[in-house]
């Protein structure tokens, strides 16, 4: 077994040979201007996914924003619809479709630039032989120096959310219904009355953090090769959470029954604070695809048997288009 497992194992295998430019490189900077980009990106998100404790996970598109408005001030909007969300039915009022906005403005603290050479690849060739795959990347050896924007604000916002809330990620003998001042547990009595597995949850959270934003725009007029460059708009953000409005929907009951049968929901443990850290990256001239990345852990109600029920991870990805929006911050 142990040489056919290690033959599967090294057939799946893939080495990169890299290979360093040593001759001289003649080159032009055409850009070197963290400055002279366009301060506003609007994006159009055709996809997300964000894997929850709550339902499970949801699907679908949003709209993101952002905006830096001269030297002082940093605006961020985001928006993401659900179209595929685990437990939600258009027939069933009880589950809600995944729902969030967002909104948040941030005060710069702090923007400094400084030289870094950085890596500029001038090409790079892929091939395949007795089951490795080797790549070798040529670039100018030693990097050229570019100048790096650091920008550090301190942000504060607001956003919104509705999911779907699976029953079956909470502590049933917690979560009671109540309907003219007779309360019982979902445990006990729920397949009695006949309940279903999905409800809804609302949450309305502020926060507060920071953001670390980082733009680079070197571009170069390379000898034999063209324009080559290394541009990155990048933001990285850490936020504090408290939702001062959490509850789970009523839920009505109209299966097999005479008349609907309205029940107050509750549940007995929930936590009003929350973390979060993500990045979204993105070019600071040109339009082209934009990615965002965060998690966390929101605020909701906690399961002290199952604590990662209240854990997070949301990815997204679309086409943005950048503007040029004056104020704009110009070099010092």
């Amino acid at each position: 077994m142990k040489p056919i497992f290690k033959a599967i194992l090294l057939s799946v295998v893939v080495f990169a040979a890299v290979k360093t430019q040593a001759q001289s490189i003649s080159y032009t900077v055409t850009k070197n201007d963290p400055y002279d980009i366009k301060n506003l990106t609007v994006a159009i998100d055709p996809f997300f996914l964000d894997f929850n404790g709550q339902n499970g996970y949801s699907f679908g598109w949003g709209l993101r924003a952002d905006y830096m408005m001269g030297k002082s001030l940093q605006f961020n909007f985001d928006y993401r619809q659900g179209f595929g969300t685990r437990g939600y039915l258009i027939s069933d009022n009880n589950t809600k479709n995944y729902s969030y906005k967002e909104g948040a403005v941030a005060l710069t603290l702090s923007s400094k630039v400084k030289t870094k050479n950085l890596r500029i690849i001038l090409s790079q060739s892929s091939y395949t032989s007795g089951g490795y795959t080797y790549t070798t990347t040529t670039y100018i050896k030693g990097g050229v120096p570019a100048d790096i924007r650091n920008v550090i604000a301190l942000r504060g916002g607001v956003y919104n959310m509705t999911n779907t809330q699976a029953f079956e990620n909470l502590n049933d003998s917690l979560l009671t219904f109540e309907s003219d001042g007779v309360e019982f547990s979902y445990k006990d009595s729920a397949s009695v009355k006949g309940l279903g597995k999905y409800g809804a949850v609302y949450s309305t959270a502020i926060f507060g953090g920071f953001n670390f934003k980082t733009i680079r725009q070197l571009i170069l007029d390379v000898d034999g090769y063209g324009t080559r460059g290394n541009v990155m708009y990048r933001d990285f953000f850490i936020d504090f959470l408290f939702s001062p409005v959490l509850f789970l929907k009523n839920y009505k009951d109209d299966v097999d029954t005479p008349a609907e049968v309205k029940y107050n929901v509750k549940y007995g443990k929930s936590s009003a604070i929350g973390w979060r850290m993500g990045w979204f990256i993105r070019k600071p001239k040109d339009q082209g695809f934009s990615m965002k990345f965060e998690f966390g852990q929101r605020p909701g109600y906690v399961n002290t048997e199952k604590r990662w029920n209240s854990f997070y991870g949301m990815f997204t990805y679309g086409l943005y288009i950048p503007l040029k929006v004056k104020p704009i911050a110009e070099r010092e």
